[in-house]
């Protein structure tokens, strides 16, 4: 039962966390009953297991990463490398940035804000 529903969630592009496997498991154990003295201990190991059986790969998605769909990433890349090619750019010339790597000299933000947050206290009445 559990092996049809993450199927059916991966065709419908879910995001399927570990605790929601967990969640669903302890859903469909309710539907058929199974007592909770003789339920599985849903641990890390029997996560790792499930997620190999069922060919599931865990990946952490960052800001933007976050709202991308997989297929839409995958086009673009090819479409990319297309441009590389067709335009005979070097490796060494190819670099992946993001606004980390754009501002990395400047100050971080956080440090004025935790400049101005010690003033603020400096200045509160005792």
């Amino acid at each position: 039962m559990m092996d049809l529903w993450v199927s059916k969630a991966m065709n419908d592009n879910l995001l399927l966390t570990g605790e929601v496997l967990r969640q669903k498991w302890t859903t469909f154990a309710n539907l058929v009953g199974i007592p909770e003295d003789e339920r599985l201990n849903l641990s890390k190991g029997w996560l790792t297991c499930f997620k190999k059986r069922n060919g599931l790969k865990e990946m952490k998605r960052h800001r933007e990463a976050a709202l991308s769909r997989a297929e839409t990433v995958e086009r673009e890349r090819k479409q990319i490398q297309e441009l590389i090619e067709k335009w005979g750019y070097e490796l060494r010339d190819i670099f992946n940035m993001d606004e980390t790597g754009l501002f990395y000299g400047y100050a971080p933000i956080i440090q004025s804000f935790t400049a101005s947050l010690t003033k603020i206290c400096r200045m509160a009445p005792d």
